[in-house]
């Protein structure tokens, strides 16, 4: 008997000891997010020509990439992205804003970089002087919130070499009180961004929703949903709250037609397996949700928003 208690405590404890385990590989995928780091595009820009036509957009990407690389972060390449969307027909016949959608849809980090590079020069008499700024924003990959952003510059140069420039540009450092160097501009913004992220594994990420009905649809926010006798307003209300991490949702609106949620909240990573937690997987719970309810719906899924369309 005693051989048999023995042996069982001996189970639990190895049970508890594997799940400690994996709760505590899971935190350490969480200790510093994976990064992206692409260009920046202005309204009607093109991210594909700027990668083919500006090959010092390239190399400030791919500098910037090797210096979160050094500080132990996790880094995806961008180009591979890019290539993977394109080789998709239909990409041809897409706006730019809904080719740059489609690219935030496919980006597989916790957060990208967007980057800004502007090379200038200056003429002053019979000769000119050259200079480098770059732009950093981070930003949330799932909804855009802003994380960091800081700006680097080289200062006016004799030379014109874009590279050399970008890299003086990405070596300067921040002014202290009594202006003196202190720390590489570059950690202060991963400091910053750091920051940010650890607030986000406390509080959560964000996502919009907007549940609507369609024109067909033959039911209401106020009628009761036959499968749980109860209006369907409190139904999703219900599901929100028993769903959003930490119980956090915020409901800006209901009326017989629509529920706006203007914050819904979700953890970083998930819970069961350590994958990142994104607007797609929360659009896969909802689904399930309402085929358990017996409702028919789609879905629109644009960044930091889901659209859900009761039909």
């Amino acid at each position: 008997m005693k051989t048999i208690q023995l042996f069982t405590i001996t189970v639990l404890a190895l049970c508890s000891f594997q799940k400690l385990t994996a709760q505590s590989d899971c935190d350490v995928l969480t200790v510093q997010p994976s990064i992206m780091v692409l260009p920046r595009t202005n309204e009607g820009e093109n991210l594909r020509t700027i990668m083919d036509e500006q090959p010092e957009v390239r190399v400030a990407i791919s500098k910037v990439k090797q210096a979160f690389d050094e500080r132990g972060y996790t880094t995806m390449d961008f180009e591979t992205t890019l290539r993977a969307v394109t080789r998709d027909e239909t990409v041809t016949s897409e706006t730019q804003t809904e080719f740059k959608n489609r690219i935030f849809r496919n980006i597989p980090s916790d957060i990208v970089v967007e980057i800004d590079v502007i090379i200038r020069e200056i003429v002053t008499g019979p000769k000119s002087d050259y200079g480098a700024t770059l732009i950093l924003e981070a930003n949330v990959t799932d909804n855009g919130n802003s994380m960091a952003s800081i700006t680097m510059d080289s200062g006016l140069k004799s030379f014109d070499d874009k590279i050399s420039l970008i890299s003086v540009a990405m070596r300067k450092k921040s002014r202290d009180e009594d202006d003196k160097p202190g720390k590489p501009l570059l950690d202060v913004f991963l400091e910053t961004m750091n920051d940010k992220w650890a607030e986000m594994r406390e509080k959560g990420k964000t996502v919009k929703m907007e549940f609507s009905l369609s024109e067909d649809a033959e039911i209401t926010m106020d009628d009761d949903v036959p499968s749980q006798k109860q209006k369907l307003t409190y139904v999703i209300e219900d599901w929100l709250e028993e769903n959003s991490y930490h119980n956090y949702y915020s409901v800006t609106s209901t009326t017989s037609t629509k529920i706006m949620v203007s914050d819904y909240r979700y953890p970083v990573r998930d819970p069961k397996n350590c994958t990142n937690m994104t607007p797609r997987k929360i659009e896969r719970q909802l689904d399930r949700f309402f085929d358990k309810i017996d409702l028919p719906v789609k879905f629109e899924n644009s960044r930091g928003t889901l659209y859900i369309t009761i039909l």
